[in-house]
């Protein structure tokens, strides 16, 4: 009765892990890799996929639910590609109500934004020309910047309070620009208070600056997130013969933001406006003067190669808007992931998806889920597969990926997202292994104290022995 039970024991352990062959010497270098310490505590989940013989390679824990952090974006990002389509565009429309009359403007100047995320500030400069080839010097209203497209929620479900102010946990609206964002320079001034500097310049922020210069450095900057205004307050000291220290903030109400940088703009370049800057809840009947176009091809090297957060939620955002035109929320979008694993043949009801880009919390997925996603893409081939694996980071080369794995045989071969939170450090993507086989994987990692980089140097470990897999 012993001995069964001890044979048993034996079977279950033999495949508790599984691979092409225990008793490979791949499987068995793996194991010595995994039975590392640093696995006593964290919890890890791993895939291994072998494209071109059709096969798994390796698996463990593949099953079990993790946070992805940013490998969020690759569902996100293919959800893109399959229902918005490659040529989708993010639009921004510019207009106006009421009648030109001379060179006077007698009514508004309207902005309708639609979800883009890469309206920048030299677009602003744009709308200037178009308003100045009317001939009109004044506008006696406001300018009402149209957030109807979009619901009230300005930041996504499941975030951080105390990452208010991280300019990874951006505000958003159906208006954005400059990333949602502002630099804030300090710079030291021998005999007086550090010279601030604020980028966009704009009344949009006040600063409140109480620092000095003196010996030693011991800057704290912040803008104001626990009242949610846009206030930058600059406190302590900055050495005298210290280079000058750059930050980068979100900022709050981004629409607001939108409309004054664009109000400052216009008066800039001879337009005076007479009103303010005021927010439209609902659509607004104008006469369109121009309107700004960004494919989404184009933009998902910025989302998935830089891991940018805005344009993964816009794009969720704009999923949402294939079901309705205005007041679109973020549940409006997610019914597209769903949409996405049900094409992949996997059931929704496993997996929960709390936002777009990977910084919520609430979101969980599994290894398996997303090599099934990477086979799915790939076997679709064409445009889509070529868009999607061309916004990957390259080892050692760009993007989130560009300082790691320069040495070995990943680089410049291995195509991958990586992920990262407190306590979670995520790798999903593809390399050829040396035989010339497409492989695709998923590394998933989370609940590990102590630095990133410890878990970022095994996952670069296992990919380099995938590569030596035959």
């Amino acid at each position: 009765m012993y001995i069964k039970k001890f044979t048993v024991l034996i079977v279950v352990a033999l495949f508790s892990v599984s691979g092409f062959g225990q008793g490979s010497s791949f499987t068995t270098e793996m194991q010595t890799l995994l039975n590392d310490p640093f696995f006593t505590t964290c919890n890890s989940g791993i895939k291994i996929y072998n494209i071109t013989k059709k096969k798994e390679v390796f698996a463990k824990d593949e099953h079990k639910l993790m946070n992805p952090a940013s490998n969020m974006k690759v569902i996100t990002g293919l959800a893109g590609l399959y229902f918005l389509g490659k040529d989708y565009q993010f639009r921004t429309s510019f207009g106006y109500t009421g009648k030109i009359e001379g060179n006077r403007l007698n009514g508004d100047l309207v902005v309708v934004g639609y979800g883009d995320p890469d309206f920048k500030l030299d677009s602003l400069n744009k709308m200037l020309s178009v308003l100045s080839a009317t001939g009109i010097k004044e506008v006696t209203g406001d300018i009402l910047v149209d957030v109807s497209f979009k619901d009230s929620l300005f930041w996504g479900e499941g975030w951080m309070w105390d990452d208010d102010g991280a300019v990874s946990s951006p505000f958003m609206s159906a208006l954005n620009i400059n990333d949602n964002t502002v630099k804030v320079t300090v710079s030291p001034k021998v005999g007086g208070a550090p010279v601030v500097a604020v980028y966009p310049v704009s009344e949009y922020f006040t600063v409140e600056n109480d620092a000095k210069t003196g010996n030693y450095n011991d800057l704290r900057v912040w803008r104001d997130y626990l009242e949610r205004t846009n206030k930058i307050f600059v406190k302590g000291s900055i050495a005298a013969g210290s280079q000058a220290f750059v930050y980068n903030f979100n900022v709050w109400k981004p629409e607001l933001y939108f409309g004054t940088l664009l109000k400052e703009t216009l008066q800039r370049g001879g337009i005076s406006v007479k009103g303010s800057v005021k927010t439209q809840y609902e659509p607004y009947q104008m006469t369109t003067l121009y309107e700004f176009n960004h494919i989404y091809s184009k933009l998902i090297n910025q989302m998935i190669k830089k891991s940018d957060n805005l344009y993964a939620e816009m794009v969720l955002l704009s999923l949402g808007g294939l079901h309705r035109k205005k007041n679109v929320s973020f549940n409006d979008g997610k019914k597209y992931l769903d949409s996405l694993l049900i094409k992949a043949g996997v059931k929704p009801a496993g997996f929960r998806f709390a936002d777009g880009s990977g910084v919520s919390r609430y979101d969980v997925a599994s290894a398996d889920l997303l090599v099934r996603l990477l086979n799915m893409i790939q076997e679709t081939g064409g445009d889509l597969y070529q868009i999607f694996y061309n916004s990957l980071p390259i080892a050692g080369v760009d993007g989130t990926l560009s300082g790691r794995m320069k040495g070995g045989k990943c680089f410049r071969n291995l195509r991958a997202k990586t992920g990262s939170l407190s306590g979670v450090s995520t790798l999903s993507g593809y390399v050829k292994a040396e035989s010339g086989d497409l492989i695709s994987f998923s590394i998933l990692m989370q609940n590990f104290t102590g630095p990133t980089a410890v878990a970022r140097d095994f996952q670069d470990k296992i990919c380099e022995l995938i590569v030596k897999y035959n």
